[in-house]
């Protein structure tokens, strides 16, 4: 029994003694612990039910993260080819964050039988003074640019792709130019550089594939 209620038992017992002098000692104290036992039993029954509602909730909490999970671990599996690659924390993170752009995707950008490798978010310098954010796709058949909006599209093909390389472009990001056949191609606010590896990683390696 806490300080605090042994405390106020002992005030109740006071007052009980004043207010029951002419009646029966031990009938009263009979009285009084039935009392208590009987609001012990209530509080105990409320921390009780109280309880299961935060684990039913945490539970549900979890079911919910597990459905999600699912969900976006489906939608990825459509996006890339997970039977041939695993996918990064990136990648899952950015399914998870843009699930109706990557849904667009596959239903209108992906031709039949295409396959994404790798995406990584950036900015498309098409010209001097046109600058498109979106996503620099690579698949098993081409690499494509597609914007935010998915209004904007252009693919490139392997067997154009002649060069990459990337250099640091301020303090957090980097710039990657591409020499694509006669143009080179300019794409920055890339901030993931290990996803960027990987992406120039599997252009490369198409590209030489094509060349071959």
């Amino acid at each position: 029994m806490g300080v605090y209620r042994t405390f106020c038992y002992k005030v109740e017992d006071v007052f009980v003694g004043l207010f029951s002098k002419k009646q029966d000692p031990e009938e009263v104290k009979q009285k009084v612990k039935e009392y208590r036992d009987q609001k012990e039993a209530i509080k105990q029954k409320k921390k009780e039910a109280a309880q299961k509602q935060a684990e039913e909730a945490k539970r549900q909490k979890e079911l919910k993260k597990e459905q999600e999970h699912q969900e976006v671990l489906a939608l990825l599996s459509k996006v890339l080819d997970l039977n041939n690659t695993n996918y990064t924390e990136y990648e899952y993170r950015e399914v998870k964050t843009n699930k109706h752009f990557f849904q667009q995707l596959v239903q209108t950008i992906y031709e039949p039988e295409e396959q994404g490798l790798t995406f990584l978010h950036c900015e498309f310098d098409k010209t001097r003074n046109k600058e498109i954010k979106g996503y620099l796709i690579a698949t098993n058949k081409r690499v494509w640019f597609v914007s935010k909006s998915l209004q904007f599209q252009q693919k490139f093909r392997y067997q154009t792709i002649k060069d990459l390389r990337y250099h640091r472009d301020g303090i957090l990001e980097k710039e990657l130019k591409i020499q694509y056949g006669t143009k080179k191609l300019e794409f920055d606010e890339i901030y993931e550089p290990k996803q960027l590896q990987k992406l120039v990683n599997i252009i490369e390696r198409n590209s030489l594939n094509v060349h071959c």
